[in-house]
């Protein structure tokens, strides 16, 4: 079983205060750790990109690790800033993934005016890692309708009460907000809310990364080349 074999670092941390304001430095002390040696990334088809992603995914569920489909979404803002956060890899199919948002989210509104992402999935207790790019598009509705309907009840109901990434003065609002919804809608079906919708992600670029000892890990690249796809590992 992968976690039994996993040697997790400790971290002893340092505070040395400033004289800033509130401000205070911390210098963080870690206690370096060997990687395992993992096996080898073998790419059975370059031409399924996410072959590879699916089995990680699965494995990593089967042994334990919370919400595997987690993973890290870039989006650049007006300024050309770049702006993260932790989104749920909802479907994977040929060479697209998807995720669910609220389509007044500051990262729908950001992807709607440059619709090139990044994402990265990271699995510590796998020592395993993938990195994607590629281009974002709005799902189709019948495809997000599919998935509203799956959710649990609250589930539909909170995302009625968010006005997603707009200021909360206090938490008892969201709280009233969602009794009132869920009041509204009693014995009845949930609609799915017309600002509510997902983003489909078209790769061009996909990287998988395998930690091994002495920090030569295994790095394997996909690209794509017009219509197919190229293999080729890099250094650690």
């Amino acid at each position: 079983m992968f976690l039994e074999l996993v040697r997790f670092r400790t971290m002893n941390f340092t505070c040395i205060p400033i004289h800033m304001g509130s401000h205070s430095r911390c210098q963080m002390t870690v206690d370096r750790r060997e990687y395992r040696d993992g096996g080898k990334i073998s790419i059975d088809n370059p031409n399924d990109p996410l072959d590879l992603l699916s089995k990680w995914i699965q494995e990593a569920r089967e042994n334990g690790v919370i919400e595997p489909n987690s993973m890290s979404l870039a989006t650049v803002d007006a300024s050309g800033a770049p702006r993260n956060r932790m989104v749920l890899l909802k479907f994977l199919e040929g060479d697209e993934i998807g995720f669910f948002t609220n389509m007044e989210s500051d990262k729908s509104v950001e992807i709607h005016a440059l619709p090139f992402v990044s994402a990265t999935i990271w699995w510590p207790e796998m020592e395993r890692q993938v990195r994607i790019e590629g281009k974002a598009s709005e799902m189709d509705r019948s495809k997000v309708e599919e998935y509203h309907s799956s959710r649990p009840r609250k589930s539909r109901i909170a995302a009625w009460a968010s006005d997603q990434s707009r200021t909360l003065e206090t938490r008892e609002e969201l709280l009233r907000k969602f009794e009132e919804i869920e009041s509204e809608f009693e014995g009845k079906e949930i609609p799915l809310p017309p600002f509510w919708g997902g983003f489909r992600i078209t790769l061009d670029r996909v990287e998988y990364w395998l930690g091994r000892p002495s920090r030569l890990h295994e790095r394997v690249v996909l690209t794509r080349d017009a219509d197919s796809w190229s293999e080729q590992r890099l250094y650690p």
